[in-house]
């Protein structure tokens, strides 16, 4: 009966030094002793949520892990403790939709990671939250129709991108968001001939390139 009770109790204490071993708290610091990093390992590795911090003490980061990799969300502060960015995270890598933002708070650039590479329709605001450019990626690079605004709303620029390069047809506008020229581009520069227009959209003159 003894033997069996010391058994039981041997058992316990493996059990409690593995959960030791394999789940600890983790406090790095500075050189100077201030916190640095707040969180947990698992079998060694980063798991579970992470803080990180300035050398001042304000948050800088906050961070989920699992088997030493990011997997979850992460926000990113500045110096003044202002969120300057929020990323979801799977496995290590970028991953669904992400937002980034101006210090007062307004959205500064949303749009979505595939893969770590960004997708879809990505959208670009003034720190006033007017649009200033939004356009598409296909494998991280930008591809199909962009569009850039100036800071009062107005449509500025207009360009076909393929594959990260603008090549296609290309429209500018003055500063009321009227047309003022188009015409093709090629390797980023103005090729063939390119239309100007007047007020009321007539063309004026053109020129060749």
């Amino acid at each position: 009966m003894k033997t069996k009770y010391l058994f039981v109790l041997y058992c316990l204490l493996l059990n409690l030094i593995v959960s030791a071993q394999t789940n600890d708290s983790v406090i790095e610091r500075y050189p100077n002793g201030k916190v640095k990093a707040v969180g947990g390992l698992k079998d060694r590795e980063k798991d579970g949520e992470w803080k990180f911090y300035y050398p001042s003490g304000v948050v800088s980061a906050t961070e989920e892990y699992e088997n030493g990799r990011l997997n979850g969300f992460a926000h990113y502060y500045d110096t003044l403790n202002h969120l300057v960015a929020k990323e979801q995270w799977r496995q290590g890598i970028e991953q669904d939709s992400a937002w980034y933002y101006h210090n007062n708070g307004k959205v500064k650039r949303a749009g979505v990671y595939f893969y770590g590479m960004y997708k879809g329709e990505w959208h670009t605001y003034y720190e006033n939250g007017q649009l200033k450019n939004v356009g598409s990626y296909t494998n991280g690079m930008p591809n199909g129709i962009w569009k850039f605004y100036s800071e009062n709303g107005f449509i500025e620029q207009e360009y076909t991108y393929v594959d990260g390069v603008i090549k296609g047809l290309a429209k500018l506008y003055n500063k009321k968001g009227v047309l003022f020229s188009s015409g093709d581009m090629e390797k980023d520069l103005p090729v063939g001939t390119w239309n100007y227009y007047n007020k009321k959209g007539k063309v004026k003159k053109t020129e060749v390139f």
